[in-house]
């Protein structure tokens, strides 16, 4: 295929693309540090002590405190400062999930949010980054532009095979149209191992969510978990069965007779490339046995290959050098956007521009 053809699919996969790099890439480069930013903006935080409560007892003081229902999920922060995050169902409102702030040193309910907590800082970001604010269709349609974005970068990487005898040229003293178009190549191509990890990381998610894995339509059973049963037995049985488990999360049965309740997390001492739930255990409420197990490090090369993908996509596999390089690439989506609509913008002006003068050029020696 010739280069002209190269560039007029990346030229369209740009203007289709081009909005939706900016808004996924500075709502991205922002989600990095979006916890430690909620902690600086958000009113609502708490006094970290020495030890949290049990399990248990955070479980037995929430209860108090909420109206009659059930736990779906319960999200153990990873912040000192900043409280858990528990998905409840209400009784009375069946259709309406909230998610309750919880103090996990005092077991006090220190606030509330949405169901996608999009009234928060850093829950607005992430519906904006992964739906759009479309729901499941958002989903499907982000899904997409991940498709497109790795398109982008493969047609980027064909028209500038040769990128390294001018990668590091600016042109200063030619035209803004010609600094742009430099600018525009030093950063796809510097940043190109970046726009790939996460145009496939992302739409690995999008796609396998939307279309590998089914959903069916969700229904709420109260009473499959009471307080009368021990979080705390099942937390020790976690550790004792993978060594040096950390919680980060806990699934809670409530859509049907039977469902395990699940603790998800990864070791003390696991590889950075492990994400936070990648090892869970999944436990028979009544029973008690263990019904399914992952420990992510005894898992095979492609299931921890896809693992991967979540402190890849986010950057959190080196701590804060990692962070901050992904805080910084995370913005050239936004770049290449706004300098590829200046181009197109130029080029189209000139195109019309010469074709004007052609015009009257003709006109006269006709007239001649």
């Amino acid at each position: 295929m010739k280069a002209k053809h190269w560039y007029q699919i990346h030229l369209i996969l740009g203007i289709f693309g081009s909005s939706f790099l900016f808004v996924i890439g500075v709502s991205g480069s922002l989600l990095v540090y979006g916890k430690e930013i909620q902690s600086y903006i958000s009113p609502i935080q708490v006094v970290p002590k020495l030890k949290r409560k049990t399990f248990d007892e955070l479980y037995q003081h929430l209860v108090k405190e909420v109206p009659k229902g059930s736990v779906a999920g319960w999200l153990v922060s990873d912040h000192k400062e900043q409280p858990d995050q528990i998905w409840y169902h209400d009784i009375n409102l069946p259709s309406k999930e909230n998610v309750y702030l919880l103090d996990p040193y005092e077991g006090k309910v220190i606030g509330s949010l949405k169901e996608d907590r999009s009234d928060s800082f850093y829950g607005f970001l992430l519906v904006l980054h992964y739906s759009l604010f479309l729901g499941g269709v958002g989903y499907f349609i982000v899904g997409c532009f991940a498709v497109i974005y790795l398109l982008l970068v493969i047609t980027g990487i064909k028209l500038y095979k040769r990128f390294w005898m001018s990668l590091f040229r600016f042109r200063f003293r030619e035209s803004f149209q010609i600094l742009v178009s430099d600018l525009h190549k030093f950063v796809g191509i510097n940043a190109v191992w970046f726009h790939l990890i996460l145009a496939m990381t992302g739409g690995w998610w999008s796609i396998r969510d939307t279309l590998i894995q089914t959903h069916p339509e969700e229904t709420v059973v109260h009473g499959l978990w009471s307080e009368s049963k021990s979080l705390d037995e099942f937390i020790i049985r976690s550790k004792e069965e993978i060594d040096g488990f950390q919680l980060g999360y806990i699934s809670f049965p409530h859509h049907q007779v039977g469902d395990p309740i699940g603790f998800y997390g990864n070791r003390i001492q696991s590889s950075p490339w492990e994400s936070r739930y990648g090892s869970y255990l999944l436990f028979d409420t009544n029973s008690k046995k263990q019904t399914h197990r992952v420990d992510m490090s005894s898992e095979t090369l492609l299931v921890r290959f896809l693992d991967s993908f979540r402190p890849l996509h986010f950057g959190t596999f080196a701590n804060h050098f990692s962070k901050i390089l992904w805080v910084i690439f995370g913005l050239t989506p936004a770049i290449l956007s706004i300098s590829g609509i200046i181009l197109f913008y130029r080029k189209r002006k000139n195109k019309l521009k010469y074709q004007t003068q052609r015009t009257k050029s003709f006109s006269l020696s006709s007239l001649g």
